[in-house]
């Protein structure tokens, strides 16, 4: 079962990392943006591959924050 935005959110109070997918809905933008984000040079959001999965990545918990209430400041939410 997908996981809700609160769910996200919680989960990343937790410190849990996140996917790109669920990572950009927590920040409110397209997973593309977020891929982009974690193969630019340099990355503008750290991320770790995931153990046994060959090269799923995951979102550092900090850097998907940091974007998320950059992007609720900008948008006055």
């Amino acid at each position: 079962m997908p996981r809700t935005v609160d769910d996200l959110r919680q989960a990343l109070d937790a410190g849990e990392w996140l996917r790109p997918a669920d990572a950009a809905l927590v920040i409110g933008v397209s997973k593309s943006v977020v891929v982009r984000m974690l193969t630019a040079d340099p990355p503008k959001m750290r991320y770790r591959v995931k153990a046994g999965t060959g090269r799923h990545r995951e979102c550092h918990p900090d850097d998907v924050r940091r974007e998320m209430e950059a992007r609720h400041q900008v948008h006055g939410e």
